[in-house]
């Protein structure tokens, strides 16, 4: 299997970070018009003329809390990033940035599942949420106890 430097591979993922920033600042924009295309697309259950114009305007506000929880998430993992590449891993910052994205995933857990009133998929999305989020809060919680020990040892040098 191709492998490559661990620097390289830090820096790329710098890049796709801010590229997904950057993606995400454009659909602000486009936001409406993309939600109101998937109300407004047929498939095996209708038209979608069930949604009233309280549910398109429910639709919509969690389409943003999507988008903010992405953007959050984006912005801790790039800051998480930048520490990775400056070799400070293992401290409770780090920590912190590891628990802020596993919250944002759970969040989108709920978003998701407020769509699903409307668009049964989204239930399928919102359990990759929370399963997401679960492997984060495994992975904080190992990085937390690998800082502690780091802390340990640190003070019986």
């Amino acid at each position: 299997m191709l492998k490559i430097p661990r620097k390289l591979s830090i820096n790329i993922s710098i890049v796709i970070s801010v590229i997904l920033f950057l993606i995400c600042i454009a659909a602000v924009f486009i936001m409406p018009m993309l939600v109101d295309m998937l109300i407004d697309t047929p498939d095996n259950i209708g038209n979608r003329d069930e949604i009233t114009a309280f549910g398109r305007v429910f639709v919509h506000v969690m389409a943003y809390v999507v988008l903010a929880a992405v953007i959050l998430a984006d912005g801790l993992m790039f800051m998480l990033l930048l520490r990775v590449r400056d070799g400070e891993v293992f401290t409770s910052l780090s920590v912190a940035f590891i628990r802020g994205v596993s919250w944002c995933c759970y969040l989108l857990c709920a978003a998701f599942c407020g769509i699903g009133i409307y668009f049964q998929l989204a239930f399928i999305v919102a359990f990759a949420a929370l399963f997401l989020g679960t492997c984060l809060r495994v992975v904080k919680n190992v990085i937390e106890e690998a800082t502690e020990i780091k802390s340990e040892n640190d003070l019986t040098v």
